[in-house]
């Protein structure tokens, strides 16, 4: 009769490894503004903390790092609810700063 011979694998083990509470990845880059373009038409950010200035074709937000200042025309804040803001209009130009 021959012998059957079982071999483990550790791919099981090193997957518990991997999250056993070790630090997978760095979250400091979460804490800053999320932002979503969709085209040239509309921009979502969440994490705005405030508006600067606001007019048709210009607008300065606050951001937790700095601020974004938005260039174009036709813009119209949609929705401003909590820390997201949406902006539709036509986009030229974004710019962050300090």
């Amino acid at each position: 009769m021959s012998k059957k011979i079982k071999i483990e694998s550790n791919k099981k083990r090193e997957k518990l490894n991997l999250f056993s509470g070790e630090k997978v990845f760095d979250t400091s880059a979460l804490r800053g503004a999320h932002t979503e373009i969709f085209g040239n038409s509309r921009i979502v950010i969440e994490g705005c903390l405030g508006v600067y200035e606001y007019n048709d074709c210009y607008l300065k937000l606050k951001l937790t790092k700095g601020a974004l200042i938005v260039s174009g025309s036709d813009f119209d804040i949609s929705v401003f609810e909590n820390s997201t803001i949406t902006v539709n209009g036509k986009i030229d130009s974004l710019e962050f700063c300090d």
